[in-house]
């Protein structure tokens, strides 16, 4: 059995939304890269730039194909807004060289979401 080595440093990779339009839809483009490295999704955290501003979101693996909603998820069902961060039940592997990609829709006032993807490297 192949032994898993992981790097001592936690990794956060950190996406930013343009000013978006209440209603309208922003994409991450091009993907996020996730590196030489496997990175291990532990944590999730999301804030905006409006106070209680409600975003739709879909994340999706594109290496994998994996997507990890049925359907858009808001925002405030994905980490409430009391406490900005949640635990991935069960962590991902986003597999090295993969790509995280976000779609976003406005529902609130005119804004910028922040999203923050926390984990760590294995090697």
């Amino acid at each position: 059995m192949e032994e898993r080595q992981v790097l001592a440093v936690p990794w956060v990779i950190p996406i930013t939304s343009a000013s978006t339009l209440s209603g309208a839809t922003w994409m991450l483009t091009p993907s996020q890269s996730i590196g030489p490295f496997n990175f291990v999704w532990t944590r999730l955290s999301i804030q905006t730039s409006v106070a209680d501003a409600i975003w739709s979101i879909m994340i999706k693996d594109e290496a994998s194909a994996e997507n990890f909603m049925y359907a858009v998820v808001r925002s405030n069902l994905l980490v409430p807004d009391d406490s900005h961060m949640v635990d991935i039940v069960r962590p991902y592997v986003f597999k090295a060289f993969s790509t995280i990609y976000v779609e976003a829709t406005n529902q609130s006032a005119d804004g910028i979401l922040y999203m923050a993807f926390h984990g760590y490297l294995e090697k």
